[in-house]
């Protein structure tokens, strides 16, 4: 991506999550997620907001990355989540928040969708996932054609 490792860019950690370090990354080309695996077989990642807007459905939709991770959050990392701060990711497409969730049972990184409200908590397992994942695997997520919006109801029919 243009911009990547430029002197002109900034990279502000937010967490390690076991052998992951995320942290938000400024280019002047826009703002991403930054996943890196330092041990074993290095390997980084840069996410921009639409893609992280489509990870909030991966639970929803067919996501390969994540299907074989058989370790999701804790109910009470759920609880957690609801009262972090979101640190801001924005472009000229998607607006979301992320955060890190903790409890006494672990840690997880939380990503909402700040338009829709929809939200996903990714363990360190999930984000290990994801680095050996290709920007082409989230291209379901983040087509949404195939979401149905909920009907209002008709004023005159109540």
């Amino acid at each position: 991506m243009a911009g990547i490792g430029r002197s002109d860019s900034s990279d502000t950690s937010l967490a390690r999550l076991g052998n992951v370090e995320v942290s938000k990354f400024e280019t002047p080309t826009g703002v991403r997620l930054r996943l890196r695996l330092a041990e074993r077989e290095p390997a980084e990642m840069y996410l921009d907001p639409l893609e992280l807007e489509g990870l909030t459905r991966a639970r929803h939709k067919s996501f390969r990355p994540l299907q074989a991770v058989k370790d999701p959050a804790d109910e009470s990392l759920v609880r957690a989540a609801a009262s972090e701060r979101l640190e801001h990711l924005q472009n000229e497409f998607a607006l979301v928040g992320v955060a890190v969730a903790r409890s006494k049972s672990g840690e997880a990184l939380l990503i909402r969708d700040l338009n829709a409200g929809l939200g996903i908590l990714l363990t360190s397992k999930e984000l290990e996932a994801l680095l050996r994942a290709r920007h082409m695997d989230f291209a379901p997520l983040v087509d949404t054609s195939d979401l149905v919006a909920i009907p209002e109801p008709d004023i005159d029919e109540v």
